[in-house]
């Protein structure tokens, strides 16, 4: 049994571009959550937007949660904040 002789690889061919950094990480959705919710809250609003991986519909949820999330964030971190003054001015008085 003799095999063909295999010629090389055309060099004239288009090649697909290798995806880029950027490119790779919008196509991965968890990527996309673990920005949303666990680094950036709303920093990471334009790259849901820009991924592709998720719906228009998907997109509107995802940000009204985020938003709503971080408003959260926000609004624990004043609570503990005042607290702790509160606990401070009584204190020293």
């Amino acid at each position: 049994m003799t095999s063909a002789p295999q010629s090389p690889p055309d060099e004239t061919a288009p090649s697909k571009p290798l995806p880029s950094l950027r490119e790779q990480l919008l196509e991965k959705r968890g990527t996309i959550f673990a920005l949303l919710f666990g680094v950036t809250g709303c920093l990471g609003l334009p790259l849901l937007w820009m991924s592709p991986r998720f719906s228009r519909t998907e997109k509107i949820v995802w940000s009204v949660i985020v938003v709503l999330y971080t408003l959260l964030l926000i609004g624990g971190t004043a609570a503990v904040l005042w607290w702790s003054y509160s606990q401070i001015v009584r204190a020293l008085a």
